[in-house]
C-alpha cells in the first residue's frame, strides 16, 4: 500500500481527506445561504482528519484544501474570503491539539477561544497595517456595508417607506453602535463556534470509534453563581451618561446573556434526556430556539433564574 513518506498515512486516505475538506469549503463558499451556517461545520473535517492522520498530514490536508478551494472559486469567477476559511479551518487544528489534553469543558473552550481570537486579532492587525487604517476603521467598512444591505433587504421585503427612511437616516449611528459592540460579538461568536464544534466532534468521533474527551454530563453544566455580578456591573455602566461606558455596559450585558443562554440550553438538554425525547425532535427543538429570537431570550432567562431556582435539582427531587 502506498503511504506518505515518513507519515505512515495511505495516499488514498490522504487524498480522500483533501477531497472531502475541499468539497465542504467550496460548498459553503458557493452556496451563499450557508455562509453563516457553514461556520459551524467547516472546522469539523479539519478536526477529524488532523486527529486521524496526524499533525503533518493534517496540516497538509488543510493547506491543500484551501488551495483547491481558491482555484475552484477563481475558476467560477467567485470571490473568496480566504481569511474566513483560514480562521475556521484553524479552529479544527486548535481543537484537535487541545482535546488531546483531556481538559474540562470550560478550560477547553476558553483555550480554543483565546487562540482563535488571537489569530483573528493578528489578521485584523495585518489588514490595518496593510491598508493604513486604524483597526476599528477596518471593522467599520464591512459593518457599514452590512447595514446598507439590510436596509435594502427590508425595503424589498415591503417595510413601509417611512420606516426605511428612518433607519437609513440613522445608518451611521447604527454602524457606530455595532462597531462598539464588536468585542462582545466577536467573543460570543467565537465561544459559540468552539462549543458547537466540540459537540459535533464528539458525535463524529464516537460514531467512528475514535477516542474523545467525555467532559462529563454537559446537561448538568452551570456557570458560577457570582456571574450575576456581571449584570450589576453592566447596569451601573449603562446608567452613566457617557457613551463609552454605556457601550461597555452593553458589551458586558451581551456576554452575560450568552453565558445564561448556554446554561438555559443545558437545562433544555437535561429535560430532553429526562423525558427521552427522540433525537429528531431534539434537533427540531434546538432549531426553533435559534430560529426564533424570543425563544432564545426565554432560554437565557431560564438560565438566569436557574441561579436561584435550580430547575434540575427540583426535577430530581420530584422524580
Amino acid at each position: 500500500m502506498f503511504r506518505l513518506r515518513g507519515g505512515g498515512v495511505p495516499y488514498r486516505d490522504f487524498f480522500l481527506a483533501v477531497a472531502v475538506t475541499s468539497v465542504v469549503f467550496t460548498t459553503v463558499a458557493v452556496i451563499s445561504v450557508l455562509g453563516v451556517f457553514g461556520a459551524v461545520v467547516m472546522p469539523v473535517p479539519v478536526l477529524y482528519y488532523y486527529s486521524r492522520l496526524g499533525r503533518l498530514p493534517g496540516i497538509l490536508v488543510f493547506a491543500l484544501s484551501l488551495a483547491v478551494t481558491l482555484i475552484v472559486l477563481r475558476g467560477l469567477h467567485l470571490q473568496i474570503g480566504l481569511v474566513y476559511f483560514f480562521l475556521l479551518g484553524s479552529l479544527g487544528v486548535v481543537l484537535s491539539e487541545v482535546l488531546r489534553k483531556d481538559w474540562s469543558i470550560e478550560k477547553t473552550v476558553i483555550c480554543c477561544g483565546c487562540v482563535l481570537l488571537s489569530l483573528g486579532f493578528i489578521v485584523l492587525a495585518y489588514l490595518s497595517l496593510s491598508s493604513g487604517k486604524m483597526p476599528w476603521s477596518v471593522i467599520e467598512t464591512p459593518v457599514s456595508a452590512m447595514v446598507r444591505e439590510n436596509i435594502d433587504m427590508y425595503a424589498r421585503a415591503g417595510v413601509p417607506a417611512q420606516h426605511i427612511e428612518l433607519i437609513r437616516g440613522n445608518a451611521d449611528q447604527i454602524t457606530r453602535v455595532l462597531v462598539g459592540l464588536f468585542p462582545s460579538i466577536a467573543l460570543v461568536s467565537t465561544v459559540f463556534l468552539v462549543w458547537v464544534n466540540i459537540l459535533e466532534g464528539k458525535w463524529l468521533f464516537r460514531k467512528k470509534g475514535m477516542w474523545y474527551p467525555s467532559f462529563g454530563d454537559l446537561s448538568l453544566w452551570k456557570t458560577f453563581d457570582k456571574t450575576i455580578w456581571l449584570g450589576i456591573i453592566a447596569g451601573i455602566f449603562m446608567m452613566i451618561p457617557l457613551e463609552g461606558l454605556r457601550i461597555l455596559g452593553l458589551n458586558v450585558l451581551i456576554v452575560l446573556l450568552f453565558i445564561y443562554m448556554l446554561q438555559g440550553l443545558a437545562i433544555t438538554s437535561f429535560f430532553f434526556q429526562r423525558k427521552n425525547v427522540p433525537v429528531l425532535l431534539r434537533v427540531f427543538g434546538y432549531f426553533l430556539v435559534f430560529a426564533q429570537q424570543f425563544l432564545l431570550l426565554i432560554v437565557a432567562v431560564v438560565g438566569l433564574v436557574d441561579t436561584w431556582v435550580d430547575f434540575r435539582k427540583l426535577a430530581k427531587k420530584s422524580g
